[in-house]
């Protein structure tokens, strides 16, 4: 196992604070962790870092819709489809959301989804170590065998022919055709061929089909998005740890991303209230919503659920450049539009 994985994250932050302090000096935003969001202890502590005010000017984004809320007690995780049809998976079902916001179906279902990804006729659905593949009716047609002896699956992917699992356990992407027969695995380290090998902390590992046909996956220890060919060949990356509003900060961030229409990024942190948006080659353009906008009104903190201890967000987004924002404390869907 790769030795980098083998640190904790107390190693991770007892290194940061023996080469330097994690408060930006000067910067637009000022970050101070809690001991449990780099898991240091503290039962009842929330996993989430104190920001300061952001510059309104950086805020690109709106609401643009109403509120979804789930009903679900722990939403998990959502996507969108090319017609702008919401999925969204959460204690042993997955909802059906028009793009009206109309709940159009719920499928149930005996196991606990944990990620999905539709393609032309089925459901792909990521548990803790299967992949149950599903028709748009919820109806299962099979359950394919765990990839691995330690395997969390984070994350899939779908392009023509194939489907890629974000393995947080094994931390590695398997490489399947859309039957189930395996092709490849992607990301394992290689330093002849320029792949570093994907170090995952903790329990979030996300990936995504580009508009370019590169699939990119999150690198949270080490701070980056990659870009990989379908063959595995690794062509780009971006990111870096910092304490700047561009940066990724913490044990290992981003957890989740989407990409918008344009090749562009929205990217959501651990323990962090906000979303921020980036362009194709990795620039920070700004943001879509801080805390203010993400915690405002009914969705205050004395709305969050007692067993919730922390940020957590899930992002997708849509053709036409929407971002849908899923708030797994509240088990709710916010909805932005670009400001124009």
């Amino acid at each position: 196992m790769n030795n980098e994985n083998n640190k904790t994250r107390r190693d991770f932050l007892g290194n940061i604070l023996r080469t330097g302090s994690l408060a930006a000096a000067g910067g637009l935003i000022g970050i101070g962790l809690s001991r449990d969001a780099c898991g240091l202890g503290m039962q009842n502590q929330p996993d989430r870092t104190t920001v300061s005010p952001i510059d309104p000017k950086l805020i690109l984004y709106r609401e643009i819709s109403e509120t979804i809320f789930t009903g679900m007690t722990e939403a998990r995780a959502l996507t969108v489809d090319s017609s702008g049809i919401l999925y969204i998976a959460g204690d042993q079902t997955i909802k059906v959301i028009e793009p009206g916001g109309a709940v159009n179906e719920t499928h149930a279902l005996t196991v606990t989804p944990r990620c999905l990804a539709p393609a032309e006729k089925e459901l792909y659905i990521g548990t803790r170590d299967r992949i149950v593949v599903a028709d748009k009716n919820g109806s299962v047609q099979s359950t394919w065998p765990s990839p691995g002896e330690h395997s969390l699956i984070t994350g899939i992917a779908v392009d023509e022919e194939h489907v890629y699992i974000a393995d947080a356990g094994e931390r590695v992407v398997w490489c399947y055709d859309q039957k189930g027969k395996f092709i490849r695995r992607i990301g394992d380290k290689d330093l002849e061929r320029d792949i570093p090998g994907f170090v995952v902390p903790s329990p979030y590992f996300d990936l995504a089909m580009g508009y370019d046909g590169l699939l990119w996956i999150a690198n949270p220890g080490r701070h980056q998005i990659e870009a990989y060919t379908v063959k595995g060949d690794r062509e780009f990356a971006w990111g870096k740890f910092g304490n700047r509003l561009e940066d990724f900060t913490a044990c290992c961030n981003p957890m989740n991303f989407a990409i918008l229409p344009d090749g562009g990024f929205v990217t959501c942190e651990k323990g962090i209230v906000r979303i921020k948006a980036y362009d194709a080659a990795g620039k920070l353009r700004g943001l879509v919503a801080g805390p203010e906008q993400l915690m405002e009104g009914e969705l205050s903190s004395s709305k969050i659920p007692k067993q919730s201890k922390r940020s957590r967000f899930d992002v997708a987004a849509n053709i036409s450049g929407h971002v849908y924002v899923l708030d797994r404390d509240r088990s709710v869907v916010r909805i932005f539009g670009i400001k124009i």
